[in-house]
């Protein structure tokens, strides 16, 4: 906290140069941001990226939903023809949803 008021001090001082304007206009978003936030909730800065549906769950409960919707789609498939295995096996990317910050 004692930065972001030093960054304000520092933008609202007499020859205060365009980035430290910048960053002090910043720290006071985000005080601001942070006052206005309410309890349990994530506080929402100006420009920053949208949460994901999938932020609040775990890792456990993504791999069920896909585990669902790939068994759903999996019985709704006819049945191929098993005359020579694939070449390539299934790769899946496992991604961890981003963090959100304090």
């Amino acid at each position: 906290m004692e930065t972001m008021i030093d960054s304000i001090r520092a933008a609202v001082a007499e020859g205060a140069t365009p980035e430290e304007r910048a960053t002090g206009a910043q720290a006071c978003r985000t005080i601001l941001a942070a006052l206005e936030a309410e309890a349990g909730k994530a506080i929402a800065l100006p420009g920053a990226p949208a949460v994901g549906p999938l932020a609040g769950i775990s890792p456990d409960q993504a791999l069920d939903l896909l585990i669902a919707r790939l068994s759903a789609i999996a019985e709704k498939q006819p049945a191929a023809p098993s005359a020579k295995p694939a070449t390539t096996p299934l790769r899946i990317a496992f991604v961890q949803p981003p963090r959100r910050k304090p």
